[in-house]
């Protein structure tokens, strides 16, 4: 499993000076056989209040799903479509076998 460059992970890497390095490893090690079992494809993460996010590590970063507005489980009929909030921590679930959450090939 790798580890995402987020929150207390993401703190350390900064604060040792290997953030950009870890990137680079994660970025190197892309794999595109994972882009079709992503987890932010297929399950959705939703917070004790009922946002919806594309992933955990997205709900983690509050980057909800769609952008920027926050919608609510009530609303899944207009889930359908939304563009999935990405960014440089993405490569996690893409690199080498992918994240526990789905990016594994088997």
């Amino acid at each position: 499993m790798t580890n995402l460059p987020i929150q207390r992970f993401g703190a350390v890497l900064l604060s040792t000076g290997r953030f950009d390095q870890y990137m680079q490893l994660l970025k190197a090690n892309f794999h595109a056989p994972n882009l079709g079992k992503l987890m932010c494809k297929n399950t959705l993460s939703v917070d004790w209040q009922g946002f919806v996010y594309d992933c955990d590590f997205n709900q983690m970063l509050q980057l909800p799903l769609g952008g920027k507005q926050n919608l609510h489980l009530v609303q899944v009929p207009v889930l359908t479509g939304k563009i999935i909030a990405t960014l440089q921590h993405c490569y996690g679930c893409t690199a080498g076998q992918g994240s526990s959450c789905g990016g594994a090939i088997g």
